[in-house]
């Protein structure tokens, strides 16, 4: 490993924060008044407020009965060293019905210097003092990771994998030439595996796809393995799963079988909702907020990982510590309220040992996603989220669902859910988030009021969850909500997402790119994220373009080779298949990242096939090549295996069905119900896609071996520190427009 790494030359401009100490240690002669305290003696305790501190607001316990207390409880709080921060100190009597105030004084935190301690005496009304202890230090704790490069544990983890992938082709292209293998670590190419959303269809589909290629070999040549929306839950199924990898794909995707062929609406039910409604009340009384996502997580959770609900990210390191699988990655987008994903969305990206965001090179480690950050420290952590509720975010656009099932209205009576969707592509999930302070719930006004009265049991069980029943009537409740991680840091400087933008061959960002679906399309991607917002909103990746590509794309992870699989849905079978990789060709120019160009007219030249390659030009430096694979059943109908031909009518029978011009649509995005045969049709067709173009992948490695022995400097890192320290770092102005 390295022992420069020069993409910390690219960093966040930050700011170190300061840790405020208060010892409350005792108070003196506590009294209610005269007449106050002749009726009752005090049971005191202390209130600390800073209105400027992100954890604003902390108290002592209350001591029965004494006028002259000793509490000697210590209290933190992070402060901005920047802002005028003011300690303000209440003395309250504990009582059974109403909490009584006995008197307040504040302190300017200014008057005490950094490294001082302090013994202050507060003069609380004429006769009361309370004795606080006061320190300031510099917070040189710093709970995220700012930098664009890999974490330590990846780097290391690339180093092992690499080992272990180099024998893997070995034995993938046995027989094969030595200049289409590798001689050394250097020359062995990294490959990642991607799937899309598409719900149900896009798990049950990469399902096969996932056995094919761990049965074939290529898994193991894979270093990624990266997914969005449904993908994301079979690999959560995959990676959870505590026999993965001794056991494979075949007999885990049995037990998903199982899992899906009854209907997991039927979890609405009441007996399972109020569990659902009190493991949430727990997480909103912690002071973590709370949306629909979460409920819609626990239903995904109960059906696809019912024994594994404890299970979180972090614990899937064991499953690749060893380099023994592919590093899988998982997606959803921040966004911002009431502006459409489609034209803002920052891709936040969650592995097993890192959740954060490489546009502005800041990084956590995954169980500190949802605690409470100020200027890059936490200053309120909370257990690590669960997977299923990581599910629920990652999948949140069929949060639709819950309107559906609790007869909630938003949308023009007698439309599809895949028209609901559509719908929302071109709005927008998140409403304005009037709900940002930690002190003040919102109010409900008496029209919401009344709704709330004549809804179902099940709708006020669920929205008595929520500060506003109107949720239910605001795209804001299908977002997944967190505590912003980026609180309080300077965005001052710009980063661009990759750092050596200007070494690539590729066009200038002032050159337009046509519009694939939107003429608004990734107009403000340029955007930096509110820093003062207290909360974030995450959804379904899917929203804004249906591949996780800008995971594979960052130019630190170095992909050779991306095998890519898109289970997004069509007008019909026969439908060009390329809007999803137009969409993420053009998010990749934007952001200055090498791909290949896509030509949408190949399908015109070579009609519909199992699979298209896209090569880089001749010249393009670090540009991956793209092996596009289709949802489509071609030569499935005739094989039963790649080059073994269906015999008998019961086995054509099985093959001969469609997947988007079904009448019955077993396969539409919002089919939460698989039965045996639709489940196994589409798992075989995909399987046999597969399998059926293993020599197409097989060429493209070779390819890719044979680049990476006439490049040795295949890998971006190796660029001279002097051309990096020389990168002058491209601004936009307030028109989005790139200045230097």
């Amino acid at each position: 490993m390295s022992a420069v790494d020069p993409y910390q030359y690219i960093i966040v401009e930050q700011q170190y924060s300061h840790k405020f100490k208060v010892k409350v240690l005792r108070a003196e002669n506590v009294t209610k008044g005269a007449l106050g305290d002749l009726l009752d003696t005090p049971d005191p305790y202390v209130e600390l407020f800073i209105p400027t501190a992100p954890e604003s607001r902390k108290r002592t316990r209350h001591i029965d009965n004494d006028i002259n207390p000793e509490w000697n409880e210590s209290f933190e709080f992070i402060l901005d060293p920047n802002q005028d921060n003011v300690l303000e100190v209440t003395l309250m009597d504990a009582n059974y019905v109403m909490d009584e105030t006995l008197g307040m004084t504040s302190y300017s935190i200014s008057n005490l210097k950094v490294g001082q301690k302090e013994l202050v005496p507060f003069l609380i009304g004429k006769t009361t003092k309370v004795f606080l202890e006061l320190s300031l230090e510099v917070c040189s704790a710093i709970d995220l990771r700012f930098s664009l490069a890999l974490c330590d544990k990846e780097k290391l983890y690339r180093q092992r994998r690499r080992e272990q992938v180099m024998l893997a082709i070995k034995k993938l292209l046995d027989m094969e030439k030595p200049r289409f293998l590798p001689s050394s670590p250097q020359e062995v190419p990294v490959i990642a595996v991607v799937g899309s959303g598409g719900g149900f269809r896009a798990m049950v589909g990469f399902s096969g796809v996932m056995k094919a290629l761990y049965e074939s070999g290529v898994l193991d040549c894979a270093t990624y393995v990266a997914g969005l929306s449904g993908s994301t839950w079979y690999m959560s199924t995959l990676y959870s799963h505590p026999e993965f990898p001794k056991k494979g794909p075949e007999q885990i995707n049995q037990e998903l079988m199982k899992s899906v062929s009854s209907n997991p609406l039927r979890l609405l039910l009441p007996q399972h909702i109020t569990s659902y409604v009190q493991a949430l009340w727990t997480k909103k009384a912690s002071g973590q907020p709370v949306t629909f996502a979460d409920i819609f997580g626990m239903l995904i959770g109960e059906t696809l990982i019912p024994a594994r609900m404890d299970s979180k990210l972090s614990e899937m390191q064991e499953k690749i510590n060893e380099a023994q699988s592919p590093l899988p990655l998982f997606t959803c987008l921040h966004v911002k309220p009431d502006v459409s994903e489609l034209m803002f969305a920052d891709w936040v990206e969650f592995s097993p040992y890192e959740i954060g965001m490489a546009k502005y090179g800041t990084f956590m480690s995954p169980d500190l996603f949802g605690s409470k950050f100020f200027m890059g420290t936490v200053v309120k952590k909370y257990e690590e989220n669960p997977l299923h509720f990581l599910m629920g975010v990652w999948g949140s656009a069929f949060s639709i669902l819950f309107n559906r099932v609790l007869g909630v209205k938003d949308f023009p009576g007698g439309s599809t859910m895949e028209e609901e969707l559509e719908h929302i592509k071109p709005e927008h999930i998140v409403g304005e988030d009037s709900l940002d302070n930690d002190e003040e719930p919102r109010k409900v006004s008496m029209q919401n009021d009344h709704q709330h009265a004549q809804a179902s049991w099940m709708q006020r069980m669920v929205t008595s969850l929520f500060s506003d029943s109107a949720l239910f009537n605001t795209r804001e409740g299908r977002a997944g909500k967190v505590h912003n991680f980026m609180l309080g840091l300077n965005l001052n400087t710009s980063i661009p997402f990759s750092p050596f933008s200007d070494v690539l061959t590729q066009n200038s960002p002032e050159e337009e790119v046509d519009a694939v679906t939107d003429p608004n399309e990734f107009d403000r991607i340029y955007e930096p994220l509110d820093v003062k917002s207290k909360k974030i909103h995450v959804v379904d990746s899917g929203l804004t373009f249906n591949l996780p590509y800008p995971l594979i794309l960052r130019p630190q992870r170095g992909v050779d080779l991306i095998i890519s699989f898109d289970f997004s849905a069509r007008p019909g079978d026969s439908s060009p298949p390329f809007k999803e990789l137009l969409l993420a060709e053009k998010w990749a120019r934007m952001n200055k990242l090498p791909f290949p160009r896509i030509d949408p007219k190949v399908f015109d030249r070579e009609g519909m096939k199992e699979c298209y390659v896209f090569k880089p030009s001749k010249g393009d430096k670090n540009c991956p090549t793209v092996i596009h694979f289709v949802l489509v059943n071609l030569d499935f109908r005739k094989f039963k295996a790649p080059g073994v031909p269906r015999e008998t009518e019961q086995e054509k029978e099985f093959a001969d069905f469609d997947i988007f011009d079904d009448p019955e649509t077993p396969y539409s995005t919002f089919n939460f119900q698989y039965s045996n045969k639709a489940f196994t049709q589409l798992h075989d067709l995909m399987e046999f896609n597969t399998l059926n173009n293993i020599e197409v992948i097989k060429e493209a490695i070779k390819e890719s071996i044979v680049y990476r022995k006439e490049n040795p400097s295949r890998c971006s890192v190796s660029l001279s520190l002097s051309e990096i320290q020389n990168k002058r770092l491209l601004k936009r102005d307030a028109r989005g427009l790139l200045r230097k």
